[in-house]
């Protein structure tokens, strides 16, 4: 085989290779569900009872179960931690000083009024709260056998339910640089 020939077959391979598809399992019902059990609880909060649809039923039934599964050491254990950290961080949602972002975290939008020692708690607080959800994005996504690839995906959907949990007055970004007062 020429050259030309090796070109030819190296081409085609490339072509063949370049159309294949990866499909990635994302478990987005388990993982909505999931998000919602671990923010109702650390928030302290019952559910909303929505009426939904016979249709999607189903759905929730079938990951009732497994949702409720994703759990282990770490995932209580950060849990924990932002469940007794939450009471003192609520105020500062109510009051507007800290915000809940599309990313799944907590942003200082004002510190207006509050003096150098607030701030420190409140930067102090933020940062923890953030490093615990940083945390517990990656733990539910190992035990959901989600990708790293899938991780913003995850923090998505639990940055909706923090959202949905969080007192009133809180700052929400609802996109990108766009915020709005629950």
């Amino acid at each position: 085989m020429g050259k030309r020939g090796r070109l030819i077959l190296v081409f085609l391979a490339l072509t063949v290779l370049s159309c294949v598809t990866v499909n990635i399992y994302f478990p987005a019902a388990q993982a909505q569900k999931t998000a919602q059990e671990i923010t109702e609880e650390v928030r302290g909060v019952k559910g909303e009872k929505k009426e939904k649809p016979q249709s999607f039923r189903w759905v929730e039934v079938a990951y009732a179960d497994q949702a409720l599964e994703v759990s282990n050491a770490t995932i209580r254990a950060l849990k924990a931690s932002m469940k007794e950290r939450y009471p003192v961080i609520k105020p500062y949602l109510a009051s507007g000083v800290l915000g809940e972002s599309i990313q799944g975290y907590l942003v200082l939008r004002s510190t207006a009024g509050l003096s150098l020692r607030d701030r420190a708690t409140v930067n102090r607080l933020m940062a923890a709260q953030n490093r615990d959800r940083k945390a517990l994005y990656k733990a539910v996504a190992q035990a959901l056998n989600i990708t790293p690839s899938q991780l913003p995906r995850l923090r998505g959907i639990f940055a909706k339910e923090w959202q949905r949990t969080a007192p009133q007055g809180t700052w929400i970004e609802e996109k990108p640089g766009q915020w709005v007062r629950k």
